[in-house]
Protein backbone atom coordinates (compact mmCIF):
# COMPACT_ATOMS: atom_id res chain seq x y z
CA UNK A 1 0.00 0.00 0.00
CA UNK A 2 1.31 3.98 -0.60
CA UNK A 3 2.48 5.62 2.21
CA UNK A 4 -0.53 8.51 2.95
CA UNK A 5 1.08 12.08 3.38
CA UNK A 6 1.67 13.21 7.02
CA UNK A 7 -0.18 16.40 6.42
CA UNK A 8 -3.54 16.92 4.54
CA UNK A 9 -1.90 18.65 1.26
CA UNK A 10 -4.97 20.08 -0.53
CA UNK A 11 -5.83 18.58 -4.09
CA UNK A 12 -7.57 20.87 -6.68
CA UNK A 13 -9.16 18.22 -8.97
CA UNK A 14 -9.62 20.48 -12.78
CA UNK A 15 -11.80 18.24 -14.72
CA UNK A 16 -14.48 18.19 -17.20
CA UNK A 17 -18.00 17.89 -15.55
CA UNK A 18 -20.74 18.17 -18.25
CA UNK A 19 -21.63 14.47 -18.52
CA UNK A 20 -22.67 11.90 -16.10
CA UNK A 21 -19.37 9.58 -17.56
CA UNK A 22 -16.87 12.78 -16.99
CA UNK A 23 -18.80 13.08 -13.44
CA UNK A 24 -18.68 9.67 -12.40
CA UNK A 25 -15.00 9.71 -13.44
CA UNK A 26 -14.19 12.32 -11.33
CA UNK A 27 -15.75 11.37 -8.28
CA UNK A 28 -13.80 7.85 -8.83
CA UNK A 29 -10.73 10.42 -9.27
CA UNK A 30 -11.64 12.13 -5.73
CA UNK A 31 -12.05 8.66 -4.23
CA UNK A 32 -8.30 7.51 -4.60
CA UNK A 33 -6.93 10.62 -3.45
CA UNK A 34 -9.02 10.76 -0.46
CA UNK A 35 -8.18 7.76 0.35
CA UNK A 36 -4.68 8.41 0.31
CA UNK A 37 -5.03 11.27 2.84
CA UNK A 38 -5.40 14.12 0.58
CA UNK A 39 -8.31 17.12 0.74
CA UNK A 40 -9.47 16.97 -2.77
CA UNK A 41 -11.35 20.65 -4.21
CA UNK A 42 -13.72 19.01 -6.42
CA UNK A 43 -15.82 21.49 -8.51
CA UNK A 44 -18.32 19.67 -9.19
CA UNK A 45 -19.64 19.44 -6.00
CA UNK A 46 -19.96 23.31 -5.63
CA UNK A 47 -22.95 22.87 -7.66
CA UNK A 48 -21.45 23.94 -11.27
CA UNK A 49 -22.72 21.67 -14.14
CA UNK A 50 -25.99 22.57 -13.60
CA UNK A 51 -27.17 22.38 -10.48
CA UNK A 52 -25.80 26.19 -9.87
CA UNK A 53 -27.34 28.38 -12.21
CA UNK A 54 -27.43 32.13 -11.20
CA UNK A 55 -24.60 31.81 -8.69
CA UNK A 56 -21.84 32.06 -11.26
CA UNK A 57 -20.00 34.55 -9.23
CA UNK A 58 -19.95 32.92 -6.26
CA UNK A 59 -18.75 29.55 -7.95
CA UNK A 60 -15.93 31.42 -9.92
CA UNK A 61 -14.42 32.87 -6.41
CA UNK A 62 -14.86 29.47 -4.29
CA UNK A 63 -13.18 28.13 -7.24
CA UNK A 64 -10.30 30.87 -7.50
CA UNK A 65 -9.88 30.45 -3.11
CA UNK A 66 -9.61 26.30 -3.78
CA UNK A 67 -6.86 26.91 -6.36
CA UNK A 68 -5.11 29.69 -4.10
CA UNK A 69 -5.35 27.22 -1.48
CA UNK A 70 -4.31 24.18 -2.87
CA UNK A 71 -0.83 22.49 -2.89
CA UNK A 72 -0.73 21.12 -6.18
CA UNK A 73 -3.58 20.59 -9.59
CA UNK A 74 -4.56 17.24 -10.91
CA UNK A 75 -6.49 17.94 -14.07
CA UNK A 76 -8.05 15.43 -16.20
CA UNK A 77 -6.81 16.55 -19.75
CA UNK A 78 -8.78 13.52 -22.05
CA UNK A 79 -10.76 13.91 -25.19
CA UNK A 80 -9.87 15.68 -28.64
CA UNK A 81 -8.81 19.05 -26.44
CA UNK A 82 -8.73 19.60 -22.82
CA UNK A 83 -11.80 21.25 -21.58
CA UNK A 84 -11.54 24.85 -21.49
CA UNK A 85 -12.15 25.28 -17.78
CA UNK A 86 -9.69 23.15 -17.23
CA UNK A 87 -7.42 24.79 -19.59
CA UNK A 88 -7.80 28.19 -17.50
CA UNK A 89 -7.55 26.26 -14.19
CA UNK A 90 -4.28 25.09 -15.14
CA UNK A 91 -3.17 28.09 -17.02
CA UNK A 92 -4.04 30.24 -13.56
CA UNK A 93 -2.38 27.72 -11.22
CA UNK A 94 0.66 27.92 -13.55
CA UNK A 95 1.12 31.63 -13.14
CA UNK A 96 0.48 31.15 -9.58
CA UNK A 97 3.30 28.55 -9.17
CA UNK A 98 1.09 25.72 -7.89
CA UNK A 99 2.52 22.10 -9.19
CA UNK A 100 0.52 20.86 -11.63
CA UNK A 101 -0.08 17.39 -12.77
CA UNK A 102 -1.81 16.74 -16.10
CA UNK A 103 -3.77 13.17 -16.54
CA UNK A 104 -4.06 11.74 -20.35
CA UNK A 105 -5.27 8.50 -20.11
CA UNK A 106 -7.13 9.24 -24.41
CA UNK A 107 -5.62 6.22 -26.38
CA UNK A 108 -5.91 8.79 -29.45
CA UNK A 109 -2.81 10.54 -29.02
CA UNK A 110 -0.04 7.41 -27.62
CA UNK A 111 2.60 9.07 -27.98
CA UNK A 112 3.40 10.57 -24.90
CA UNK A 113 5.33 13.91 -25.89
CA UNK A 114 2.12 14.85 -27.86
CA UNK A 115 -0.45 13.97 -25.58
CA UNK A 116 -1.72 17.79 -24.41
CA UNK A 117 -0.98 20.77 -25.74
CA UNK A 118 1.67 22.22 -25.44
CA UNK A 119 1.64 24.47 -22.96
CA UNK A 120 -0.25 22.09 -20.44
CA UNK A 121 2.90 19.82 -21.54
CA UNK A 122 5.57 22.59 -20.68
CA UNK A 123 3.49 23.96 -17.41
CA UNK A 124 2.81 20.37 -16.03
CA UNK A 125 4.08 16.95 -15.01
CA UNK A 126 2.03 14.40 -18.02
CA UNK A 127 1.16 11.37 -16.74
CA UNK A 128 -1.02 8.65 -18.88
CA UNK A 129 -2.76 6.43 -15.99
CA UNK A 130 -4.79 6.87 -12.87
CA UNK A 131 -1.99 4.73 -11.21
CA UNK A 132 0.66 7.51 -12.20
CA UNK A 133 -0.96 10.30 -10.39
CA UNK A 134 0.19 9.22 -6.38
CA UNK A 135 3.66 8.87 -7.48
CA UNK A 136 3.53 12.38 -9.41
CA UNK A 137 1.62 14.00 -6.23
CA UNK A 138 4.60 12.69 -3.91
CA UNK A 139 7.11 13.92 -6.14
CA UNK A 140 5.47 17.22 -6.08
CA UNK A 141 4.40 17.91 -2.70
CA UNK A 142 5.87 15.10 -0.78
Amino acid sequence: MEKRPESRSQVYLAAPLFSDAERAFNLVLRDLLTAQGFGVYLPQETGEGGEGKGHDGAIFDSHLRALDGSSCIVAVCDGADTDSGTAWEIGYAAAKGIPIIALSTDRRRPEAERRVNLMIQESAEVVGTVKEILPALRSRIG
